[in-house]
Formats: C-alpha cells, sequence, structure tokens
C-alpha cells in the first residue's frame, strides 16, 4: 500500500510541475464589454455632471512608477492640467491620445503669473551676474564720476511687459502645437491698493502684459476652453472673466474648508453665478504633507460641501491639484478622487 500511495505521489507531482503557458488573453476584458464602458463614459461626460478636474505633474519623462503615467488617472476626470506643458514625450502624447479615444477626456495647460515674474527675476541675476563677471574697467574710468548723471541717458524701463507678453503667447502657442483643448490662466498678482501713483503705473502695466494676450487668443480661439483663477477680485477690469468657461477659486493652499469656500463666496459676491465656478483644493504634497481639513481628505470633503446648492445655484465642481500623489492606497488607487467623483456624481447602480 506504501509502495502505491508513493508511486501516485510522484504521478501527481509530475503533473504539478508541468510547463505551461499562462493565458494572458482570458484576463483581459471583453473587447464588446469595454467599448460599452467607453461609450458609458463618453455618454456620462457629455451629460450634465458636476466636474472634476485632476492637476497632473508631468515632469517625469522617463517613468519608474505607475503614478507617473497620464493614463492611470480615473476615467471619469473631465479634464486634466498638465504642470509641464511643453516639451511632451511620445509616450504621453500616446496616452493622451488613448484617454481622449476612449473618454473623452480634455487636457489644458496653464500660465500663471507668480511663475512669469519669478523667470523674469531670474534671468536678471544671471545678466547682471554676467556682467559684473566681465566688467573689467579699472575705478580710475569712473573716478570723478560719482554722483553725476550722464547726459542724455533715459532712466531704467521695466523689461517684464515685453518678456511677459512673449512668454504667454509662447504657453497660448503650446495649444496649437500639442493639440490642448484649452488654457487655464493664474493671475496671482499682488494688489494695487496701497501703490504709490508710479509704482501703480508699473504694476498696472504689467497686468495689461499678462491679460491682454490672453483677451485676443479668446477673440480668435472661441471653441478652446478657457478657465481663470488666482486674485480674481483683485482686478479692476473683469471683462475677461465674462468670456471665460469656468473660474477658479484658489483654495489649493487653504488648511480647512472654512478658508477654501471662502474664495468660492469671493468670486460669488463679484456676481459670478456659482455653475461658473470650481473649487480648487489639493491632494498632499510630494512630502505627504497637506491634502486634509481636519481629520477628512480635503477632496471628499470639498465635493460633500459642494453638494449644497449656493445662493446662485449649483455648484459647477472641483479641481484636484497634486491629483498624482493620491494614487498611492494598498485598497483603491486613487482613493480620494474617486470618492470626491463619486460624491457629486454618484452610480445609478449604487
Amino acid at each position: 500500500m506504501l509502495l502505491l500511495a508513493a508511486a501516485a505521489a510522484v504521478s501527481a507531482c509530475d503533473d504539478w510541475t508541468e510547463i505551461r503557458s499562462l493565458d494572458t488573453e482570458s484576463q483581459r476584458p471583453d473587447p464588446a464589454i469595454e467599448a460599452r464602458y467607453e461609450a458609458a463614459v463618453r455618454e456620462y461626460r457629455a451629460s450634465d455632471h458636476q466636474l472634476v478636474l485632476g492637476r497632473f505633474d508631468n515632469s517625469v519623462k522617463v517613468t519608474a512608477l505607475r503614478p507617473q503615467h497620464i493614463d492611470v488617472l480615473p476615467d471619469s476626470l473631465d479634464m486634466v492640467i498638465l504642470a509641464h506643458p511643453d516639451s511632451l514625450c511620445e509616450r504621453e502624447l500616446e496616452e493622451m491620445r488613448q484617454m481622449r479615444a476612449a473618454y473623452a477626456t480634455e487636457y489644458l495647460c496653464e500660465v500663471t503669473y507668480s511663475r512669469i515674474e519669478t523667470l523674469w527675476e531670474e534671468a536678471n541675476r544671471m545678466e547682471e551676474a554676467e556682467a559684473a563677471s566681465g566688467d573689467l574697467q579699472t575705478t580710475d574710468e569712473t573716478d570723478g564720476a560719482q554722483g553725476e548723471e550722464e547726459p542724455g541717458v533715459e532712466p531704467e524701463t521695466d523689461g517684464f511687459p515685453a518678456f511677459c507678453t512673449e512668454y504667454v503667447n509662447y504657453i497660448l502657442g503650446l495649444c496649437d502645437k500639442w493639440g490642448y483643448e484649452g488654457v487655464v490662466v493664474w493671475f496671482d498678482g499682488p494688489s494695487l491698493d496701497f501703490a504709490g501713483e508710479s509704482e501703480r503705473a508699473r504694476l498696472e502695466a504689467r497686468r495689461r502684459a499678462f491679460l491682454e494676450p490672453v483677451a485676443r487668443w479668446r477673440e480668435s480661439q472661441t471653441e478652446r476652453r478657457l478657465l481663470m483663477g488666482g486674485s480674481l477680485d483683485l482686478l479692476e477690469d473683469r471683462s475677461l472673466l465674462q468670456r471665460c468657461d469656468f473660474l477658479l477659486a484658489d483654495g489649493r493652499q487653504a488648511e480647512a474648508l472654512g478658508a477654501a469656500a471662502e474664495k468660492f463666496f469671493r468670486l460669488e459676491n463679484l456676481g459670478v453665478p456659482a455653475d461658473r465656478i470650481l473649487l480648487a483644493v489639493s491632494a498632499p504634497d510630494a512630502a505627504g504633507v497637506g491634502g486634509v481639513f481636519g481629520s477628512q481628505s480635503a477632496l471628499t470633503a470639498t465635493a460633500e460641501w459642494l453638494l449644497q446648492p449656493a445662493a446662485s445655484g449649483r455648484k459647477a465642481g472641483m479641481l484636484v491639484d497634486n491629483i498624482q500623489n493620491d494614487y498611492f492606497d494598498t485598497g483603491l488607487i486613487f482613493r480620494n478622487v474617486r470618492g470626491a467623483i463619486d460624491i457629486l456624481n454618484p452610480s445609478p447602480k449604487n
């Protein structure tokens, strides 16, 4: 009996260890089911619903992790803002093409006033450093000239407006270069309230250099989306705001829901209807800091608040900054983003 049992065990082991190819095809979704799902998402996208946008950091071109890919973002996102909108690699373009075709996802570029000021200041510092290192004139050549102005020399003018206009036009041109469906314009310039006459004139010229190219672009690009966010209540001329598809109440730095909501109310107090205002909040940053209001995710807390009608009607939706950082979860990737989408637009099957 023992010999028979041993022989059977050896035979069974041979069966267990037989090398067989893995059937990977059976693990893929049925093409017909997948096509119906994609059609359902596109139908949802075209329906009347509260929007959810994501701002995605696409700075990594040679990826090592899944959350660095554009095509891992939740299918139900309406629009994706790329934080680095130029120099797209072929992998990024292919992922965007796939998401557009399957789910009608829209992609937006962005331009930020404070970012242009930073670039301008950096360029000036580099120019000054180069000038200082190349200045080999002796002090004798300048002796006796201290405190005297050279005749015919004009006072130094602000070169920022020309630099700013050129940069804004460059970013707006990316819509044609890479096929973006629109642009997000963040104005976060300083207030004019306490500026003196000369300083006010300087800041107003800088504002015009930033906003006028956008206004001209809007006139010729009516089929593309224009979103504006930032300190929009500081603008004295708000005519451009009327031509935007949506305005962004910038609560990304808020540490409590009330502080984020206050940004929304500022726009509403300007006469902007709630169905044109998106509230921008943030997932945690790369170090895992932020992204919470109290003990709750800022994303789901904001979604619950957005369900409450505003004085001027239903709120338009939300923007999630740092969206790639919500990927990591052992149970469900993009858990809080998906939770926010489900709160705002629950599935009829739930």
